[in-house]
């Protein structure tokens, strides 16, 4: 999902600085969405990953409908709001954009939110998959849909010359990455119904849903919703601001994100796989094992993101020419690339970590943390830099990485502490 939306950024940006803007616009706002249908999924992983675990297979089989159910009903129901609202969400996301920017965005958050109901079933899908060991299939799809999506964007953006058509623009972007995201949800549940460690055939998605599993994925869905919720809020409050430092450093720190969530990865999968293993292991009563593989997690990560962060470094004026041939917003990207790299040590810590609690229903502490940490460091700080000390764009990243370093402080601690082993055995002896 990640990878795509990397993608997306790039094929778009040739169109223009309005329509790089305009994706950023528009993705701070299915990010929202995203993060709500992944907390979710996660839920319904950590529930099939412990039962999995125990050997309870008909639980896990029972919740892996179930999760997958509430995914796409939530996601329906954020589809219809979608377009009955564009209008005014944009209106206070996009506050002081110019209004070329503004209206593309509308057309595309449109396009994008058809595919909501197939994002629901890939997150979930994938989550059920991961928790029963099929790590494979899931990064499989996600390569052949990021594939999907520049065959068909590309020609639907910029049009066929031979045909003499000169494309769609942004609203082929957004029918090319719904397209393969439709795709991709149809894989995924082929994969489902044929798995062999745990195949859930169709007619298990139409049972009704049961009060006692939802409550299990909801135990963990609810307060990692709630931490996601208000960390994007957060973070659609910070493209506020900068929306009103012109379209120039909307599309250069557009851009710096895109190149951010690639140099991310590795720890945004490691992360994944963080919850899952947490959780298989202290479902089959491994707890040494299971604080041993979180510390081996936490470490692979800051060494694979501190790598690909200096890597960066060198290399940053032509990574920035790959989205634009903007001086003005290349500059913005070069510099915003240097100071990131400087942070990458401490963000596994950030992010790695409170996924692992996850995994053991530390669930709270992690909410928590990143929501005053959030809107302490990232918002209040971020706004004192970058509008009252007129830092620009560069005091709203300085405020970030506070939040970054503050948190992984806080899990750091966590994490020692082993608090958050004795809330995963609390919950059990109950």
């Amino acid at each position: 999902m990640v990878l795509m939306g990397i993608v997306s950024t790039i094929l778009v940006s040739r169109i223009g600085k309005d329509a790089t803007a305009a994706v950023g616009i528009t993705d701070s706002v299915t990010y929202i969405i995203l993060s709500l249908l992944t907390a979710i999924a996660l839920g319904g992983s950590v529930l099939i990953a412990q039962a999995f675990g125990r050997r309870d297979r008909q639980k896990a089989l029972f919740g892996a409908s179930q999760v997958m159910n509430l995914g796409v009903l939530i996601s329906v129901v954020c589809c219809v709001a979608m377009f009955l609202f564009a209008e005014p969400i944009l209106a206070v996301v996009a506050y002081g954009a110019e209004p070329e920017v503004i209206a593309l965005a509308d057309q595309y958050l449109k396009m994008i939110a058809l595919s909501y109901p197939a994002l629901a079933i890939t997150l979930s899908g994938s989550g059920i998959l991961r928790a029963v060991g099929n790590s494979r299939s899931p990064a499989t799809t996600n390569i052949l849909m990021n594939i999907l999506n520049i065959v068909i964007s590309y020609p639907l953006i910029y049009g066929i010359e031979a045909l003499h058509w000169n494309g769609l623009g942004m609203l082929g972007a957004g029918i090319g990455i719904s397209a393969a995201r439709w795709i991709g949800a149809g894989m995924i549940l082929f994969v489902l119904t044929h798995n062999s460690s745990l195949r859930v055939p169709a007619n298990e998605f139409l049972k009704p849903f049961s009060r006692s599993i939802l409550k299990e994925i909801l135990v963990i869905g609810v307060p990692a919703s709630v931490e996601s919720l208000m960390f994007n809020i957060g973070k659609l409050i910070t493209q506020i601001m900068v929306a009103g430092m012109g379209t120039i450093v909307m599309a250069g720190n557009v851009v710096t994100f895109s190149v951010l969530l690639f140099v991310n990865i590795p720890g945004n999968a490691l992360a994944m796989a963080a919850t899952v293993l947490i959780g298989k292991r202290l479902g089959q009563n491994q707890t040494r094992t299971a604080r041993l593989e979180m510390q081996l997690i936490l470490w692979l990560a800051t060494a694979a993101l501190i790598a690909l962060g200096i890597v960066t470094v060198p290399f940053a004026h032509q990574i920035g020419a790959i989205y634009t041939d903007d001086p003005a917003v290349i500059d913005v990207v070069v510099n915003l690339i240097y100071l990131n790299a400087l942070m990458m040590p401490i963000w596994a810590a950030s992010f790695v970590l409170p996924a692992a609690f996850k995994g053991a229903k530390d669930v709270k502490y992690s909410m928590w943390t990143a929501i005053l940490s959030m809107w302490g460091c990232r918002i209040v700080l971020g706004y004192l830099l970058g509008i009252y000390a007129q830092l620009g764009i560069y005091g709203i990243w300085l405020g970030m990485f506070a939040d970054w370093w503050l948190r992984g402080a806080l899990y750091l601690y966590r994490m020692l502490s082993r608090r958050w082993l004795n809330v995963y055995l609390t919950s059990r002896d109950n």
